[in-house]
């Protein structure tokens, strides 16, 4: 499966899409909410909404936070914050029509953030919500760590290497990588380059640019347009 700057198909088992930038935009929200506790501890907000997509909170906080709020409940408290902020959501083009096309058995999400901030946002935007869905609560290693994407395809009982992930940070890109499976990065966030750098084999604009067809065997015919 080499690159290709037109439209590609491949075949895959199934599908794992992450959420945040990917199907849906928060990062209206996520940037509004580390700015507001970058103020409390006079922290400059510039690395940090540099180097917060796609990681888990707690993650971000040791990162670059004090030492005092490198716990599950604070990080708890600072993805509460978030949940009363549904407004700026937005659901990414075309990924609403591409995941209702989808046989629920054939997908599945991972994403860095907790249930509680997870769920309402799906149940805000009425996106359909896979069986399988593995939050940080699932997992011992965050993205980067390919962890996540691993167990979202065993759980489906897939090979995580007969899968796609849909990524659209580095952290998360690398993890779909090391996973063993292709990598279609979202270009909400970095750029094709960028993408490609972490590890992405593709890059579409948005889920527009995505088309999925079930074959008689079970498997899925996933096109890919990177114009």
């Amino acid at each position: 499966m080499s690159p290709t700057t037109l439209s590609t198909s491949i075949i895959a088992h199934g599908l794992i899409f992450d959420l945040d930038g990917t199907l849906i935009s928060t990062l209206e929200v996520t940037e509004k909410i580390y700015t507001q506790y970058c103020r409390q501890f006079d922290i400059d907000p510039a690395p940090v909404l540099a180097g917060c997509h796609g990681i888990p909170t707690l993650q971000v906080l040791r990162m670059f936070y004090p030492p005092s709020t490198h716990t599950q409940e604070f990080a708890n408290q600072m993805e509460h914050d978030s949940v009363i902020h549904l407004d700026g959501l937005q659901i990414i083009p075309g990924a609403d029509s591409l995941l209702r096309s989808l046989p629920l058995d054939k997908w599945s999400i991972f994403t860095s953030g907790m249930p509680m901030l997870a769920h309402p946002r799906i149940k805000h935007l009425k996106l359909p919500m896979p069986p399988v869905f593995i939050t940080p609560e699932n997992i011992t290693m965050g993205k980067p760590h390919p962890e996540g994407y691993v167990l979202a395809a065993r759980t489906m009982g897939m090979d995580p290497k007969h899968c796609v992930v849909f990524e659209d940070a580095v952290a998360g890109v690398v993890a779909g990588r090391d996973s063993k499976a292709v990598v279609v990065g979202i270009r909400t966030l970095l750029t094709d380059r960028q993408l490609k750098d972490a590890g992405a084999t593709y890059t579409v604009k948005d889920m527009t640019k995505v088309a999925v067809a079930l074959n008689p065997d079970g498997t899925l015919t996933v096109t890919i347009d990177e114009s």
